[in-house]
């Protein structure tokens, strides 16, 4: 393939690559040229000259993010074959067709090896965020592949990620249409895309909402950090007494208020509040608690400050939790390791002082797969907790 580049590897730093992990740290190379441009498409060869891998570079300490391991004619082939494998895979596992959801993931970055770049459909939407400038050019090439191979797709929307400043928003294909309303598991939400977070929902969640619904019949929930209110709806249709969301941003509140009245749901209450503030100053007389808040860590300088974060949120729930309540316990940040977090759970159950039952460990469902050679890519970790 022509590529912007070849680069190439030091003799002892070839270990990862036939590994086959996804990124190339800028130690593992000989002198990177100083013309090199951000989102280049390089050839990565060992130091004899011999193929290792085609991938986008980037200035820092991930210098390549591998895309293939084996070489293709053209770019265009390439994107083509992965397009192609995400979609099969996702019919494979049954996200095509289902008659009581219409929103799943069809790309997740180093796990459909795409990196940088996610793809959410939302009935007949695709909304693409990019995360590298790598992708900028192949977005079209994306677009009208994606509707040839999925001709429920109407239209294409790309919203950078929000450190690509100087990339804008737009629609690759069809009309713009910015919200629509979907259904997940025959729950309805109102999703925006062009305003909303990440990319309008959480799709990520929806295996731990359908759980949660399974415990809720008769109980009074109380879900923080609730954006659209996604837990409470699967708790109010589940035959939940009721069920509150808190969330300090009044549009969030909003949004949650207008899902509630999307699927008739009685007994929804609301309130923009600071979350801890609200777990230290209320009576919670909650038979179930989520906690699900955003990354509180987002590279791994910042990672013990998470673990403290993510402890100090525990300990309060755990501790002012009423007797014989349930605690769905989240993390979304990719540098808190699935032990640590449920270390960190640990440590906040002994501060508390109070006994704790692991039920069930969540995490992401399988539209978000895991590349078994980027472990990393396990990012959404939770416990269902039983607390004494």
């Amino acid at each position: 393939m022509k590529t912007d580049r070849i680069i190439q590897v030091k003799k002892n730093k070839i270990s990862s690559i036939e590994r086959r992990h996804p990124w190339i740290f800028s130690g593992a190379f000989f002198d990177l040229p100083n013309d090199l441009h951000e989102g280049a498409l390089v050839e990565v060869q060992d130091y004899q000259a011999n193929f290792l891998a085609l991938g986008f570079y980037h200035r820092g300490s991930i210098a390549a993010k591998v895309i293939s391991f084996k070489n293709f004619d053209t770019i265009e082939e390439l994107i083509e074959a992965r397009v192609k494998n995400a979609i099969d895979y996702r019919r494979s596992v049954g996200f095509m067709d289902q008659e009581d959801t219409n929103c799943f993931r069809l790309f997740f970055g180093e796990g459909d090896m795409l990196p940088g770049l996610i793809g959410d459909v939302y009935d007949s939407t695709l909304v693409l965020q990019s995360h590298t400038i790598a992708w900028q050019k192949h977005l079209h090439i994306i677009a009208k592949m994606v509707v040839k191979l999925l001709p429920t797709i109407e239209r294409v929307y790309h919203r950078p990620s929000s450190k690509l400043k100087e990339v804008k928003a737009e629609y690759l294909l069809g009309d713009a249409l910015a919200s629509s309303t979907i259904i997940e598991n025959g729950v309805q939400f109102k999703v925006n895309w062009e305003e909303g977070q990440k990319t309008g929902f959480f799709i990520d969640q929806r295996e731990s909402r359908k759980l949660l619904g399974q415990y809720a019949k008769g109980k009074k929930v109380l879900n923080t950090f609730s954006y659209s209110g996604g837990f409470s709806m699967y708790a109010l249709l589940n035959g939940a007494v009721e069920s509150t969301d808190i969330d300090l941003s009044a549009s969030a509140i909003e949004l949650a208020n207008e899902n509630a009245t999307l699927n008739s749901v009685k007994n929804h209450n609301s309130e923009v509040s600071d979350v801890l503030e609200y777990l230290k100053e209320k009576a919670l007389d909650y038979d179930i608690i989520v906690l699900d808040p955003p990354a509180f860590s987002k590279s791994r300088r910042t990672t013990h400050k998470a673990v403290q974060a993510y402890k100090r949120l525990n300990k309060v729930a755990i501790q002012r939790a009423k007797p014989n309540s349930l605690i769905f316990t989240f993390s979304c940040s990719q540098h808190i390791t699935p032990k640590l977090f449920s270390d960190t759970i640990m440590a906040a159950a002994i501060e508390a002082g109070k006994n704790i039952r692991i039920i069930q460990k969540l995490g992401q469902p399988a539209d978000h797969p895991i590349n078994i050679f980027y472990p990393e890519g396990e990012y959404l970790k939770g416990l269902l907790l039983a607390v004494d």
